[in-house]
């Protein structure tokens, strides 16, 4: 250990001599483990005086040695270490291929016996996967490898018995369970194991012991006591299946009366994927998914499962063809869809508690797509968080005009932007503000995503006529001070609004538009009184969701001259609320780096971006004459008026998110 002490003082006095610096290492790596070296490197690469370039050279140095050593798992640990303090396409694709690789670690001890080099088992591992056999097979077959030293080097990885089936079957060793013959056969073939009885004890043999989940859910099926954990060559499991479904293989008399008894294969397929679909589901609540996309592949090639998180899609896993039909036919059921109609969409819910207790509401439809296959998107509900007033990541001059405004006492609130936008949780964040016991407050929404005590909440039901209109008519009679109408979707709808808001009631609504300025010509293009509009409008807020940096990754930094320029330019003018060199100077700019909280994205949640136009006098004036949008979003500007872009790009002052982020949301 002298010497790896006498190592890092060198490095630290000498940090850019890296050519002395790699035959030092050169040398340690023949006298010490890989495991001892990565700990010391590690440690090393985070001393702050180090420059990153040595930093990086120390950690790739070890890293490559434990891959090419197969001690996977510390390469993996490595080359995270350097995605996350190097963000680099390189490493990611690193990280990713080692944990494709991790399984070969389980060859280490046979390794050097038979000069075999990762280049080798990795290869060897491609043509097992062409060719649909194991690795074991392909290492007595191509390497002459004896079966016993693989057998040997496993029973040590995996710390369980490894069992020649061949040799104990031929031998007749063992004894089939009646409990066994009860399960079909396919059950085993899918999981890779068997359970046999071994002088007197009973083992579950599998091909993957590693695998704690498969193999709980196969002793959960079994229910046989005091089952001991055993492995076994994948192609010794399916020869033993083979023989163990032989009746005339007879390792015990044949139990006919069992076999008589045997479960429906329907009830085993149909406990499957129950809980495959209850796994998945309960995957994309945890990972604060909004909707979970069910994607039939066509040529028969499985049913591709998505997940959409903060606002973009990925891939989570792809269900083989076989349980495509049943996990498309289990969500119907649990949606009271009718599982028999595969032509025409269908829309459903379900009501879900999750193993810890938690309670929300999916939104399903159905969509037939071609090769006569089907898709479904669940939307997840009430994953939406309840926020208060002082959580929207309002601007401080925006909030005090929210806190102005909702302190009146009639007019017309509106709330835009497009779907999943967060309008639903700042018209609530609102309603929280106003919930007090003197009001009276009234909700009409499809769906109610949020619930809160003290609201009279109601959920529209089109297919029975109980459109909003019709419920804001009824509202009207109930004796309201606030109102809240989860979308003006018609004419109708938006006239009543206005008589609500004319008549003594604060009314909010939300709209489907661009921006604050554009929502004023949609309604007035829908046929609304232009006095009675501008009389009753309140104020319009517009809103995005971007996303937001990491709190725990984000790396402070200097911007260049030119990004610098290029905020300038997208910000725009402002005649009142300018972007100077003195507001940039005070800035507080981050960029994404990425580590295991956020995924290695380097963002994670949304920030929220607004603008909120009040009308004034002069304002009411272009409204009652149908001036367009472009027009009075230039009068507004002269008044303080900030848009969604100008709103961003002071929360990228603020460090909370990058220039790209809001590009991608705003136009204006």
């Amino acid at each position: 250990m002298e010497k790896i002490k006498t190592f890092i003082n060198f490095v630290k006095n000498n940090p850019q001599a890296l050519e002395e610096i790699s035959l030092y290492l050169e040398a340690l790596s023949k006298e010490f483990s890989t495991s001892t070296l990565s700990h010391h490197l590690m440690v090393l690469a985070q001393d702050k005086n180090l420059p990153l370039s040595t930093k990086r050279y120390l950690l790739e140095f070890i890293g490559e040695k434990a891959y090419r050593e197969l001690y996977i798992q510390e390469a993996i640990d490595i080359y995270s270490f350097l995605l996350k303090n190097f963000p680099s396409q390189s490493y990611l694709e690193k990280v990713e291929n080692l944990k494709f690789l991790k399984g070969l670690e389980r060859f280490k001890s046979i390794t050097d016996k038979h000069n075999l080099k990762i280049d080798d088992l990795q290869e060897i591992y491609i043509c097992s996967i062409e060719k649909e056999t194991s690795i074991e097979a392909l290492l007595i077959e191509k390497k002459n490898i004896p079966k016993e030293e693989i057998l040997k080097a496993l029973e040590k990885y995996y710390g369980v018995p490894a069992l020649d089936l061949k040799f104990l079957i031929n031998k007749r060793k063992l004894k089939r369970n009646p409990k066994v013959l009860q399960i079909k056969r396919n059950f085993f073939e899918e999981n890779l194991c068997i359970a046999f009885e071994l002088e007197g004890k009973n083992y579950l043999v599998s091909y993957n012991p590693k695998d704690e989940e498969r193999i709980e859910k196969v002793k959960r099926v079994l229910q046989i006591p005091e089952l001991k954990l055993a492995f076994a060559l994948k192609e010794d499991i399916l020869f033993a299946i083979q023989k163990y479904y032989d009746i005339t293989f007879e390792m015990v008399e044949p139990y006919y009366e069992e076999v008589e008894e045997a479960i429906d294969e329907t009830e085993l397929v149909d406990s499957t994927i129950v809980n495959l679909v209850n796994l998945i589901i309960e995957e994309a609540y945890r990972r604060r998914a909004s909707d979970i996309h069910w994607e039939s592949l066509t040529g028969k090639r499985g049913l591709l499962v998505r997940f959409r998180v903060d606002g973009e899609c990925f891939e989570y896993t792809t269900i083989p063809e076989h349980q495509k039909r049943g996990c498309i036919s289990r969500i119907k059921i649990m949606a009271n869809l009718d599982i028999a109609e595969r032509r025409l969409p269908q829309d459903g819910k379900i009501k879900y508690r999750t193993k810890e207790g938690k309670t929300f509401e999916l939104r399903v439809a159905t969509i037939p797509t071609i090769e006569n296959n089907e898709d479904v998107v669940m939307r997840i509900l009430g994953g939406i968080e309840f926020r208060a007033l002082e959580e929207l990541d309002l601007h401080p001059e925006h909030y005090e005009t929210m806190k102005k405004l909702l302190e009146l006492p009639y007019g017309l609130i509106l709330c835009v932007g497009p779907t999943g936008s967060g309008k639903t949780t700042t018209l609530h964040a609102c309603l929280r503000y106003l919930n007090k016991p003197n009001k009276k407050i009234w909700t009409a929404e499809d769906p109610v995503e949020i619930v809160q005590d003290g609201l009279r909440q109601v959920q529209v039901n089109p297919k029975i006529g109980l459109t909003f209109s019709r419920v804001l008519r009824s509202f009207l009679r109930a004796d309201p001070d606030i109102i809240m109408i989860g979308e003006t979707r018609d004419q109708e709808t938006a006239h009543t609004l206005i008589e609500a808001s004319l008549t003594g009631h604060l009314v909010f609504s939300t709209l489907h538009t661009n921006s604050a300025p554009e929502t004023v010509t949609r309604l007035l293009s829908m046929g609304i009184d232009p006095f009675n509009f501008a009389d009753s409008l309140l104020g319009i807020i517009a809103q995005r969701l971007a996303k937001r940096l990491c709190s725990k990754c984000k790396q402070p930094y200097k911007p260049e001259p030119e990004e610098l320029s290029r905020l300038k330019i997208e910000y725009g003018e402002n005649p009142l609320k300018p972007l100077t060199d003195e507001l940039i100077s005070k800035g507080n700019f981050y960029r994404p780096v990425g580590c295991e909280h956020c995924n290695y994205t380097g963002f994670r949640g949304r920030i929220a971006i607004h603008e909120i136009l009040v009308p004034d006098e002069e304002l009411k004036e272009l409204i009652i004459r149908n001036a367009p949008a472009q027009e009075i979003r230039k009068v507004a500007l002269k008044k303080g008026f900030l848009t969604l872009k100008q709103d961003g790009i002071l929360k990228v002052l603020r460090g909370e998110t990058t220039l790209k982020q809001i590009l991608d949301v705003t136009v204006r």
